[in-house]
């Protein structure tokens, strides 16, 4: 049996191939999260479509129950709810009303020329060598006046079939300019706060998966095709 889920439904009536958006995920991977390098690990998962990066659906464990979801098409859609666990792992769709969707004005663009991408030598883990690449801000004086830390990715091998994940638009932008850095899933992603060896936003990669699921938004609520027009 399919399944789909209707947040926050309102009704509305429309033809159906102009009433909606779809969003389509071919993957999803599982990692270990830790917000800071003394936090607790708990469980997230990331959907993906590996042949377009400018979206992504992030789940973070809210509790035993509940999954915290983020929306995000960096073209300019953004949603944050709450789903519980079970439901979505049934689903084959998730629709998210316009209730809980909004704009989203990427005001990084202009910020790319302050950032590179780096490839450092490749990573050993475990008796294993890893591709490895920074993203960090590229005047060195500024960089030690404001303690600007560096956005690392390290890459599991086999997955160049996949377009680099990059969820936050400073990296994204700065990778459609500069497409330096190799395909792939990433096996660790953190931040590295600037020359401590304390780290946030560690994801490490458990498995990964094909999958066929799909976030719909309805056409009126579309906007990143409505700015575009």
């Amino acid at each position: 049996m399919k399944y789909k889920i209707v947040l926050f439904l309102s009704l509305f009536i429309c033809i159906p191939s102009f009433c909606q958006k779809k969003y389509f995920f071919d993957y999803m991977m599982e990692y270990d999260f830790k917000y800071t390098d003394t936090s607790k690990v708990s469980k997230a998962y990331i959907l993906t479509n590996s042949k377009d990066n400018s979206y992504t659906l992030t789940m973070h464990e809210k509790d035993s129950l509940n999954f915290k979801l983020y929306f995000s098409d960096l073209n300019g859609i953004l949603s944050r709810t709450t789903l519980d666990k079970g439901s979505f792992f049934k689903a084959e769709s998730i629709t998210l009303n316009c209730g809980i969707v909004s704009g989203y004005y990427n005001p990084f663009k202009g910020q790319t020329k302050k950032y590179n991408f780096i490839n450092k030598p490749d990573t050993l883990i475990d008796g294993e060598y890893y591709p490895h690449y920074i993203l960090k801000w590229n005047n060195p004086k500024r960089e030690r006046r404001k303690k600007f830390g560096t956005a690392h990715f390290i890459i599991e091998k086999n997955t160049s079939f996949h377009l680099p994940l990059l969820d936050y638009p400073t990296a994204y932008e700065e990778w459609k300019l500069e497409r330096n850095i190799p395909n792939g899933i990433p096996k660790e992603m953190f931040m590295e706060e600037y020359l401590k060896k304390k780290y946030s936003r560690s994801y490490k990669l458990k498995q990964f998966a094909k999958i066929n699921k799909y976030v719909i938004i309805p056409a009126e609520c579309d906007y990143a095709n409505i700015k575009n027009k």
